[in-house]
C-alpha cells in the first residue's frame, strides 16, 4: 500500500466513520463477552472470530448477528481494522507479530505476555515500522490514566495489592512449588511479594493488571505486588498505590467476578468493549 492510499485508507475509516470489521481471538469468557456486546455496535459491521475450539465458536456464531467463525485469520487480515486478542499469553505471543507485521492495530489482553524484554521491544518496534497500533485497555483496574500521566514526571513507588477468593486461583507450578493449596486456605494469606515481572510470570491468568500498571508507570522491575488469598471476600480487589512528584495516587477497585469464569473480572471485558468502541466511534474520553 503506498503513501497515499494508505492516508486514504487513514481517513476514510477514522474520520469519515465508515463501518469497522474486527476479528477477536479467543471465544472464552472475555471473547464471549466482547463478541456479544459487538453485536450491538452500530459502527462495527462484522466480527470475525477464531478460536481453537471449533464448536465452540461456531456455537456462539449461531447466538449471535454479527460474528463469523474463521479457522484462520490471515485471509481477513487486509479487510479487518483491529485485532482483539483474548485467549491467552501463548496466543498474544503468536498473533501479535502476525497481526501488526499486515500492518492491523491489535488490542491484546494478555498483557502478561510485555514481561518478556524481547517480545515487548520486538513488538513495539515492529509496530512503528509497519504503522500499527497496539492498545492496552485498562483492564480490571482503575486509575492506569492517572499513572500514566504522573509517570510522566518522577516517580518514587507504584505497588499493587491484590486480592481475591481460593475460587479465583488455578493450577500454579509456583504455589505447588511453596506447598500452598488455595483451596484450603482459611484465613486471609500472602501468596506472593514481589516484582511484576516475578508476579506475571507465576499467575498468568490472574495478574494481567500488573502488566498493564507496569507499562504505564516505572516499568516490570521497579513495579511491586503483593498478591493475597482471602476465602471472606466475594471480589477480586486491585489497590493501587503511587507516589512522585504529582503527589499520591491511592485506588481500590473491587470487582464482580465474571461469571462465565472466576478467575477474571467482569470489568475486564467491559473494559475491552470500551476501548474497542473508542476506536470504532470518534469519540475518546479519559486518554
Amino acid at each position: 500500500m503506498n503513501d497515499f492510499v494508505a492516508r486514504q485508507s487513514f481517513y476514510t475509516d477514522y474520520v469519515c466513520g465508515s463501518l469497522v470489521k474486527i476479528c477477536v481471538i479467543g471465544c472464552g469468557a472475555i471473547g464471549t463477552t466482547i463478541a456479544r456486546a459487538v453485536d450491538e455496535m452500530p459502527d462495527i459491521d462484522t466480527t470475525y472470530l477464531t478460536d481453537r475450539s471449533q464448536e465452540c465458536a461456531t456455537r456462539l456464531q449461531e447466538r449471535t448477528k454479527k460474528v463469523k467463525y474463521i479457522p484462520d485469520i490471515v485471509p481477513v487480515l487486509p479487510e479487518i481494522r483491529l485485532v482483539v486478542e483474548a485467549a491467552s499469553q501463548d496466543a498474544a505471543r503468536y498473533y501479535a507479530p502476525l497481526t501488526l507485521s499486515a500492518g492491523v492495530d491489535i488490542l491484546l489482553m494478555s498483557v502478561g505476555v510485555f514481561q518478556d524484554e524481547e517480545f515487548q521491544s520486538d513488538a513495539f518496534r515492529l509496530a512503528k515500522r509497519k504503522s500499527a497500533k497496539i492498545f492496552i485497555p485498562s483492564g480490571a483496574i482503575g486509575g492506569v490514566d492517572a499513572l500514566s500521566a504522573a509517570s510522566l514526571d518522577s516517580m518514587d513507588e507504584v505497588t499493587l495489592t491484590t486480592t481475591k477468593p481460593p475460587s479465583a486461583f488455578g493450577p500454579s507450578a509456583y504455589l505447588e512449588a511453596k506447598g500452598i493449596v488455595p483451596a484450603d486456605i482459611r484465613v486471609r494469606t500472602e501468596i506472593f511479594h514481589g516484582s511484576a515481572r516475578e508476579a506475571v510470570k507465576h499467575f498468568p491468568q490472574n495478574i494481567n493488571v500488573a502488566a498493564t500498571i507496569s507499562l504505564a508507570g516505572i516499568g516490570f522491575e521497579k513495579t511491586m505486588i503483593r498478591i493475597v488469598c482471602d476465602p471472606q471476600v466475594k471480589t477480586n480487589e486491585h489497590n493501587l498505590k503511587a507516589k512522585g512528584k504529582f503527589g499520591e495516587l491511592d485506588v481500590v477497585t473491587r470487582n464482580v467476578p465474571s461469571p462465565r469464569n472466576p478467575k477474571t473480572s467482569y470489568l475486564a471485558a467491559l473494559s475491552a468493549i470500551s476501548a474497542i468502541k473508542k476506536i470504532a466511534g470518534q469519540t475518546w474520553v479519559g486518554i
